[in-house]
């Protein structure tokens, strides 16, 4: 067994899920997240069960001129036994000269500071006195039932509500975002001492959102709302959640077409900033990378690499081979 695949074993006896981010302080209403932890199996079972997993998410390698990189297209929640990841995944981590993700959701401090400087009203305003008052209480309603208090948002402008009450929804559907690939997948590099480096960074991805005007982010907030209240919203994370794990890229599309459709005064803004441009960027960083000699585990979100402007395609029009890994 390679050295590096017998310490990725050992990683999970060491470290396991033992990780956080750190609580918010008292004054700073910051969403917290924990991290669950689990119980440490012995090294044979981990081999056994990394052995047995099925591939989940989707998976590519990408080639040009000698050069490799892989392509790995995570979820932002999960559970427990989506992993371990298969081996085939795992190796390619231990073959790749670093892990690269969006950004580094285990910095907690940056991570805090980041939600404090774009996502918080400027004192004295709050939620409440800037929410018409129909929407908000709508939103309280829906705060309700996941038992967040009322002042433990007021702070908050409108797209970090909406945010946090999105994947406040998901977490009551069962599933945690302290079993995010991305965190699994950060842990497993660190612990392998591979270099972790973002594509993109907590500010830039905050910064997107804090461009949206008032009434941009009323629009997002309603039309959020309202997938929430009609039982949607819980319908579409099943979806999604099924078609990562059984590596359907064409139902994942579907399903960010689908979401443009169902939000249409907020669909431009989406597509345009959350995918168009963003996937250009991080083509662009993709190929920057090879180019200089590294040979890179890409791990962002799946729906990142499906459609014509998902990184695949825009890698294949800059002359890369892509092998989908599973087709």
């Amino acid at each position: 067994m390679p050295i590096q695949l017998f310490r990725l074993l050992l990683l999970f006896l060491l470290a396991g899920w033992q990780f956080a981010w750190a609580e918010s302080a008292p004054d700073t209403a910051t969403p917290a997240i924990t991290v669950p932890v689990q119980a440490k199996p012995d090294p044979a079972e981990i081999l056994r069960q990394m052995q047995a997993a099925p591939p989940r998410g989707l998976f590519y390698k990408i080639s040009k001129n000698g050069r490799t990189a892989y392509l790995f297209g995570t979820i932002h929640v999960g559970k427990a036994d989506f992993y371990p990841l298969d081996m085939a995944t795992m190796q390619a981590l231990v073959q790749s000269s670093e892990l690269v993700v969006e950004l580094d959701a285990t910095q907690t401090d940056k991570m805090k500071a980041a939600i404090q400087h774009y996502a918080m009203l400027p004192a004295p305003q709050t939620l409440d006195a800037i929410l018409p008052p129909e929407l908000g209480k709508r939103l309280q309603t829906q705060f309700d039932i996941l038992g967040v208090p009322r002042e433990t948002v007021q702070s908050w402008k409108p797209w970090m509500a909406t945010l946090a009450l999105v994947m406040g929804a998901m977490q009551k559907s069962g599933f945690d975002p302290g079993y995010a690939t991305d965190i699994y997948l950060i842990m497993l590099g660190k612990g392998l001492n591979k270099p972790v480096t973002e594509l993109e960074s907590i500010d830039y991805q905050l910064q997107l959102f804090d461009t949206l005007s008032h009434q941009e982010q009323l629009d997002f907030l309603s039309e959020s709302l309202a997938t929430l209240e009609t039982g949607q919203q819980q319908g579409d994370t099943q979806v999604l959640i099924e078609a990562w794990l059984n590596n359907d890229a064409e139902k994942l599309h579907q399903l960010s077409l689908k979401s443009f459709r169902d939000n249409p005064r907020t669909a431009r803004w989406m597509k345009q900033k959350l995918f168009t441009e963003r996937n250009q960027h991080m083509a662009e960083k993709i190929d920057r990378m090879l180019t200089e000699g590294h040979t890179p585990f890409v791990a962002v979100g799946a729906l990142h690499l499906t459609g014509q402007d998902g990184l695949p395609a825009l890698l294949e029009k800059r002359g890369y081979r892509v092998t989908n890994l599973y087709p």
